[in-house]
């Protein structure tokens, strides 16, 4: 297991402090993804969501949530016989866990049952035995395990796949019909499925391998699913155009193959057009998605919704088509494109259920339908459309339309989500999603349907990019990919008026955030255009009947070089005391760009003002940026995190100058933070109460965060709230709940806060020395820690003259101008910018609460201080050369002469005399290079060690060389 493995592993045990309650969606699209667990006692499913199993009591309305893997749950099986629920995910870590149905409990786990995961998995129908297929990139080789799952060591048999099939495999199917030998020795059959061939499988238990073999299919037939028909060798297989492939064992010797393998004995139109009702033959031909054996039948659902039952001569005994599950609008909705179905574990007779015998065989068609009425247990089938729909099995009698209408147990996201939010004051959620429908899901009634936001009559199809409601729950913006902010009336239930950010830009760009200010009067958007918009609701100045409020164009500002990453409102005092609303935004351009938003009688066409940008990274990009709650002392602090883990406090002082106050260590698991989120921005105002930030990284993390930020460790925690990307989060007021999406697992989850447990997994009886020390290479008994304090006492030794034979009195402190030297000795080279932030941060660390500037630190204000400001990942070959590409216009390679030139004109300038003392530091003999690059750079210029970490830095080294080379012979 991978160490990024053992920290989440480490974090899920904090479940009682955030805890995941509720999950809305499941992938629909999953092959075997949706088990019917229904029986005399329960009215259960079984669903998959992202990484999450599902157990739905949807006669409860409540959910068992299966939790453990760490990536997307790719295939499923359950046995009715045993009660068992199999869950196997793909990508780094996977695992294949058997779960008790009753309990939700797992009763085995295996880490690594592929080396990237499963892609297909079936299980016997005792439960004993397992097949597995592995899941590959399209042109690699799969293999294929069989497994004991009860077993000390569960894995008996692995086997690659023959190459020579050119055909990859996505299903896998047990032969349930176990054979025996003489000596008792029993054989195991299966198959698997791909696109263009099905491959048959056995193995005799305790053979050294699989024998196998494939054979021939029409070319033009593209195949889904194989099924092993009961008491006889038969198999089925389905196919794209409504045919079914039948297999057999023929006597008939030919050029290839054994006589004991199958072959293809005839292929059957199951889906043919004249059998079919009108409605149905308006559709055509229907393709074959999926084939079970249920009882005595051979079951089949189709693209067009149908879900038919044939006998194992492939008779056909009962079919429901065209079943009714709802009306949208004037239109009658019925089932779709079936993507699953499962039967319910109830009993039933045995003698309704036993395959046909040979005497039955014999009997002609008539005489069997009086005999054996159809019957079979009440079944779920699973559409494209998301919709999970019960169906009885005496349906199949009833005349009348109306009675033959489906149950929807529920109906949920079919497309791939975009944006959430959380309307204030109410129990809602709302979510946009790629099929331009924006969606309102009561998230304590829980309804099993989702309610689609649209006015009556309107057939507005909204672009969306992003959704957010005012905090007065009033209204909801919906921002979209033409430039356009729609606003949405919560109260009225209808759309407003539509708001272009941009008039002048016939580009009209996609807007990719909003933010509205705390009082619900303003909001400001910001765009691919590196625009920043804002909108105020107030009269609009040229309307002559100003009696009605509006939502009306405010000002906007373009000063931003690159993408803007985060918008953000803060409230700060003028200097006449009086709240002056300011707007934040930082960029890629590694700048934060401050506005002023002036009252409209000041200018009522133009109510923004920019008053100042200043530069607040050098070397990483800002990636989010929220008002800072902790302000106890009324000053004006900014929050901002960066992609080097970073999070900063930024001061807006009255000459709008803006300092870092300072700078902390933030969650370095997951990915660097993409987004935050205040937990209780109701009770802001509460200065005494504990505050906390939720964020999410770019993939898989979400966490919270205590304030106020000092760069411990301890106040922080995250887990996996998705397999892949996190596109939002939002949360209610009060901050106990709060809400992620993950986009294509079609998942949103909520998330339950206790605030008292989480006090209680944040305490520690840790120092901060010992917290601190802990983070550094070999913790507090390594070597970087003595370094640390060699140079702390050599540095009280230089500030108190080092030259001298007398004794000398030390007192624990240290100039702050020795941070510099400190933190080059200990192998951090910081910029003149960072240096200074460093300082400021130490001297005005105490300046509110006394009036008094700070001018020395003590060895534990300079271990957090290191710890905080160094960078948590070393620079490596592959990253200055990078660098070094981007100074020589991506050659890699640069005269000497334009290399000085650039350390006199970029960044932070180098004169004459500072550039000829460093270079006769580093290379006292003058012997400088014509030509500039890695080698010689890292090398022979600044002496660093050997550094060649992965293939890609050589590869990159070899590269340099040859160009270094060519340039030499030129």
């Amino acid at each position: 297991m991978s160490e990024y493995h053992d920290e989440f592993q480490e974090d899920q045990q904090k479940l009682n402090a955030l805890n995941l309650s509720w999950t809305l969606g499941f992938n629909y699209k999953m092959v075997n993804g949706v088990h019917n667990l229904t029986n005399d006692s329960r009215k259960e499913i079984f669903y998959a969501t992202a990484h999450t199993g599902v157990i739905f009591d949807y006669g409860n309305n409540q959910q068992r949530l299966l939790q453990g893997h760490c990536n997307k749950i790719s295939c499923t099986a359950y046995c009715k016989e045993l009660d068992i629920i199999v869950t196997a995910d793909a990508g780094p870590d996977s695992m294949l866990v058997i779960w008790d149905a009753k309990t939700g409990v797992p009763r085995r786990t295996i880490f690594e049952p592929h080396t990237n995961g499963v892609q297909a998995v079936d299980i016997s129908e005792n439960g004993q035995y397992l097949v597995t297929l592995s899941k590959e990139e399209p042109d690699k080789i799969q293999s294929i395990s069989f497994w004991d799952w009860q077993s000390q060591d569960p894995r008996l048999r692995t086997t690659v796949l023959d190459d020579k099939l050119k055909d990859y495999q996505y299903y896998v199917t047990i032969n349930n019909n176990a054979e025996q030998k003489q000596n008792q020795q029993q054989i195991f059959e299966f198959a698997t499925t791909g696109k263009k061939r099905v491959v048959f499988w056995s193995w005799e238990y305790g053979a050294a391998g699989f024998e196998y073999y494939s054979p021939e299919v029409q070319k033009n037939k593209v195949l889904t699913q194989t099924v092993f028909i009961p008491k006889n060798k038969n198999v089925v297989t389905g196919t794209l155009d409504g045919y079914i492939i039948v297999w057999d064992v023929s006597l008939i010797i030919e050029e290839y193959g054994q006589p004991d393998e199958r072959r293809v004995i005839k292929i059957v139109n199951l889906m043919n057009v004249a059998n079919k009702s009108e409605t149905q033959q308006k559709k055509g031909n229907a393709q074959i998605l999926l084939l079970r054996v249920q009882g005595r039948y051979l079951v089949v659902g189709a693209s067009n919704g149908s879900i038919r039952f044939y006998d194992f001569k492939f008779r056909i005994r009962a079919w429901f088509e065209d079943v009714v599950i709802g009306q949208n609008g004037l239109n009658i909705q019925c089932i779709s494109s079936i993507t699953n179905l499962s039967f319910a574990n109830e009993n039933m007779f045995q003698e309704d259920l036993e395959t046909e015998s040979d005497e039955e065989k014999d009997k002609d068609e008539q005489s069997q339908k009086k005999s054996k009425p159809f019957v079979c247990q009440d079944f779920i089938v699973v559409d494209d459309k998301a919709n999970v729909i019960l169906l009885k099995s005496q349906q199949f009698q009833e005349i009348e339309k109306e009675k033959k209408k489906g149950t929807v147990i529920m109906s949920s996201i079919v497309s791939p989500i975009i944006s959430i939010s959380v309307r204030p004051n109410v129990t809602v959620v709302a979510f946009s999603c790629e099929d331009n429908k924006i969606y309102e899901w009561n998230f304590y009634e829980k309804h099993n349907k989702l309610k689609e936001i649209k006015e009556k009559g309107s057939e507005l199809q909204i672009q969306s990019t992003f959704i957010e409601y005012s905090p007065d729950g009033n209204y909801l913006a919906v921002c979209s990919k033409n430039g356009i902010v729609h606003m949405y009336d919560c109260r009225e239930e209808k759309w407003l008026k539509n708001l272009l950010v941009s008039e002048t830009d016939k580009t009209k760009p996609k807007i990719t955030y909003l933010t509205f200010s705390i009082d619900s009067k303003y909001f400001a958007t910001i765009d691919e255009s590196y625009a920043v918009s804002v909108f105020n609701f107030d009269f609009d100045p040229n309307s002559q009947l100003k009696q009605q409020k509006e939502w009306i164009f405010a000002g906007k500002y373009r000063v931003h070089h690159g993408p803007i990453k985060s918008v953000a409102f803060g409230e700060t005092l003028d200097e006449k005391n009086q709240v002056q609303l300011k707007v934040f935004t930082i960029g890629e351009d590694m700048k934060l760009a401050v506005y002023d938003v002036l009252d409209p009688t000041q200018d009522p066409y133009n109510r923004v003002k920019l008053r100042s940008v200043v530069s607040i990274e050098q070397e990483c990009l800002p990636s989010a940026c929220i008002w800072y709650p902790i302000n106890l002392q009324r000053e004006d602090v900014l929050l901002t995190t960066n992609s080097e883990f970073k999070l900063k406090l930024w001061t807006v002082l009255k000459d709008l100058r803006i300092i870092c106050k300072k700078t902390c260590l933030g969650p370095t698991f997951g990915g660097h933070i993409k987004r935050l989120l205040l937990l209780n921005p109701s009770d802001m105002k509460n200065e005494y109460q504990d505050k906390y930030l939720a964020y999410s990284t770019g993939e898989k993390v979400v966490g919270i965060i205590k304030l106020p930020l000092d760069g411990n460790p301890n106040k922080t925690m995250g887990l996996i709230a998705h397999p892949e990307k996190i596109v939002d989060l939002s949360s209610t007021q009060d901050g106990k709940l709060f809400f992620t999406s993950g986009g294509d697992d079609f998942a949103i989850n909520i998330w339950s806060v206790d605030f008292a447990a989480l006090e209680d997994n944040f305490q520690t009886q840790e120092t901060e020395y010992e917290i601190f020390s802990n983070l550094l290479d070999g913790g507090p008994e390594g070597q970087t820690l003595r370094d640390l304090k060699d140079f702390f006492y050599y540095s009280q030794i230089r500030s108190k003259d080092e030259h001298t034979t007398k004794a000398r009195k030390l007192d624990g402190l240290v100039p702050l101008t020795a941070i510099a030297d400190m933190m080059r000795s200990m192998g951090y080279f910081p910029t003149n910018q960072e240096i200074e932030n460093m300082i400021n941060e130490i001297k005005f660390s105490k300046y509110l609460e006394t009036g008094e500037q700070i001018s020395e630190l003590e060895i534990n204000t300079f271990l957090k201080l290191y710890v905080n400001h160094k960078p948590v990942n070393g620079v490596t070959k592959g990253q200055i050369y990078d660098a070094l590409k981007t100074l020589s216009s991506d050659t890699g390679v640069m005269p000497w002469d334009q290399f000085i030139e650039v350390l006199k004109s970029k960044g932070e300038k180098l004169d004459e005399q500072e550039i000829e003392y460093y270079l006769e530091s580093l290379m006292p003999n003058k012997n400088y290079p014509q030509q500039l690059h890695l080698n010689n750079l890292c090398d022979d210029l600044l002496g660093f060690e050997d550094m060649d970490g992965t293939q890609e830095q050589q590869e990159q080294q070899e590269e340099v060389q040859d160009v270094g080379s060519e340039d030499e012979q030129q």
